[in-house]
């Protein structure tokens, strides 16, 4: 879910090129779909798809994301609403989560971001019995290192390294470490990650 500020963000820095709107879809497939260091999939892999539109040069967008999962309630699939404004330096917006097995998962988060002296810097104010969520993130020759400390849950390090593939694909590999709160009741675990994703 990362992946959708990700996009967010990059459609936001095309609003303020010569382009009156822009529209951009992608797909792909994840050998687990991780939420802030935590297996969405119970360590399977994971398909989704992402589409976000931006309005002319006003700097709003609206997008949805679609992904597998495999949640111990019977969800199998999440679905992710979100717009929000963009000015080139502030980023803000709303997320809503939303599962097809049980409704009290679901949820929202209003967000900001903001690069301070190259380290990008999100924070997710919890909406609906979420908690908030603080990440910092920053690239070190070609690897981008973030950190995340998620309130009540845990805190998570990610080195991730993108690559070309051929026929226009792009890869990922990642090493993710979940570090569990002691009061949360969960595991500490660490991940391997391998992604494949085309945009239209």
């Amino acid at each position: 879910m990362n992946k959708l500020l990700k996009n967010y963000l990059a459609v936001a820095v095309l609003s303020f090129m010569s382009v009156p709107a822009f529209a951009g879809l992608s797909a792909g497939l994840d050998s687990d779909y991780l939420f802030r260091g935590v297996s969405q999939t119970d360590g399977s892999q994971s398909a989704w798809v992402d589409y976000n539109h931006m309005f002319g040069e006003s700097g709003f967008m609206v997008g949805a994301w679609i992904g597998q999962i495999d949640l111990a309630d019977g969800s199998d699939l999440e679905t992710d609403l979100y717009g929000g404004w963009s000015n080139g330096d502030w980023t803000v917006g709303y997320i809503d989560y939303g599962y097809n097995g049980d409704a009290d998962l679901d949820g929202g988060e209003i967000f900001i971001s903001k690069s301070v002296m190259g380290v990008s810097v999100e924070y997710y104010m919890g909406q609906d019995d979420y908690t908030d969520y603080l990440e910092l993130g920053h690239s070190i020759m070609g690897v981008d290192v973030s950190y995340g400390m998620w309130e009540d849950v845990g805190d998570n390090l990610t080195l991730s390294k993108s690559f070309d593939l051929p026929m226009g694909l792009e890869g990922s590999l990642s090493f993710v470490s979940f570090m569990a709160d002691d009061d949360s009741m969960m595991k500490d675990e660490d991940s391997f990650v391998f992604g494949v994703s085309k945009s239209f």
